[in-house]
This record gives structure tokens, C-alpha cells and sequence, in this order.
């Protein structure tokens, strides 16, 4: 099947992502290539057995672990590959419309909150983005921007693709209210989760 060149704006994603994929994958390799030629020269210059049985658990844990990494690597390129595909239907399906966009929360590995608000509609209601994080998405959200909001409708959990100066940002449409509620409860299950280790540490040192 013949798929259709990917926007211009989402190619530089597209190119940037691969790039990142390859320097992980190569940093896996050559860290559990190392890791693994330095006990081997151990184990069989000194001759003996313990260092033998050593490289042979090593290789045993070695090896679930360069499975889960390379599941973690593949799941990272799916989940990419299906957020351009999303993204590259919605710029040939949805007309641009011109809108501001500006950043309202702290970012996470979940994403940037931003407010979106149509230029062509200033008495509509603004409605919040969670922008998936990217260097470029960082690095223009500094400020409020100029841009062409693309998306099907403006209900939460409704793809966006928004497009400034070239650069493609994605995302998705959020309810401000439940997604600020979602953090506040996911941060203080952080902090009792914290309070609980500390907790038996400190119980531990005591009877120690």
C-alpha cells in the first residue's frame, strides 16, 4: 500500500524522533556490549570459576533487560508512528484555523498545558491542550504564539495538530479542571508514596 508523503511540518518530527531512536538503540548496544566484554575479559583471564558463574548470571539478567528495553524502544517509535498518522489526517481533513496559544502549566512527561483561544472567535470559549512534549514544543511555548489550530472538534480527548512557523506541535484536548485535579491527586500520592519509604528507612535505622 502507498502512503502519502507526510506533511512538511511533520517530517522534521518524523526525522528528529528516528534520530533519537537510533542514538538510544546505539547507547543500549554499546553499553551492554561493554558491560558485557568487560566481565568477560575478567572471567576468562582470571580462570576462575566464580568469575565464570558471575558472567553467566550477568548474561542471564542481561538478557530480560535488553527484551524490556527493546519493547520500551518499539513501543516509543508505535506510539509516535500512530500520533503522525493521527496527525496527518487531521491536516488533510480539517481546515486551519488561525489561534493563540499560550502556555498556562507546568510541563510533565505527560505534556504542556496551554490555552488555545480562535482569533476568528473571540467571544467563543477557550479551550486547553495538553501538548505532547518535544524540544520545539518547549521551546516555543515559552511565549504565547501565532498559530494554525487544526482539529476535528472542540471536545476533550479530540486530537489537535498545531502548526507554527513550520513546526508541527501535537497534542490533545483537555478538560483544565479534571486534568489540574489528575496532577494534584497524582502529586500527592507521590508525596505519601515518599513519606511511606522515608517512613521505613527511618523505622530501619532505628532498630538497627
Amino acid at each position: 500500500m502507498n502512503h502519502a508523503p507526510l506533511h512538511p511540518a511533520l517530517q522534521t518530527q518524523a526525522v528528529t524522533h528516528r534520530r533519537l531512536l537510533r542514538g538510544m538503540s546505539l547507547l543500549l548496544f554499546v553499553t551492554l556490549s561493554g558491560t558485557m566484554m568487560v566481565f568477560m575479559t575478567r572471567a576468562f583471564t582470571s580462570g576462575e570459576i566464580a568469575n565464570v558463574l558471575l558472567l553467566a548470571v550477568i548474561g542471564v539478567i542481561m538478557l530480560p533487560m535488553l527484551a524490556l528495553l527493546g519493547g520500551l524502544i518499539w513501543y516509543l517509535d508505535h506510539q509516535q508512528s500512530q500520533r503522525l498518522d493521527v496527525a496527518q489526517r487531521l491536516l488533510g481533513e480539517c481546515s486551519p484555523v488561525m489561534a493563540r496559544l499560550t502556555r498556562v502549566g507546568p510541563s510533565d512527561r505527560s505534556g504542556i498545558l496551554a490555552l488555545i483561544q480562535p482569533l476568528a472567535e473571540p467571544s467563543a470559549l477557550p479551550c486547553y491542550a495538553l501538548i505532547y512534549p518535544t524540544f520545539s514544543a518547549h521551546r516555543l511555548l515559552r511565549r504565547p504564539i501565532t498559530a494554525q489550530f487544526h482539529c476535528r472538534n472542540r471536545q476533550p480527548g479530540s486530537d489537535v495538530v498545531v502548526i507554527h512557523a513550520e513546526v508541527a506541535l501535537l497534542g490533545r484536548l483537555v478538560d483544565q479542571e479534571v486534568y489540574c485535579r489528575q496532577r494534584r491527586q497524582m502529586l500527592i500520592a507521590g508525596l505519601v508514596l515518599l513519606l511511606i519509604i522515608a517512613a521505613v528507612l527511618g523505622t530501619r535505622a532505628i532498630i538497627g
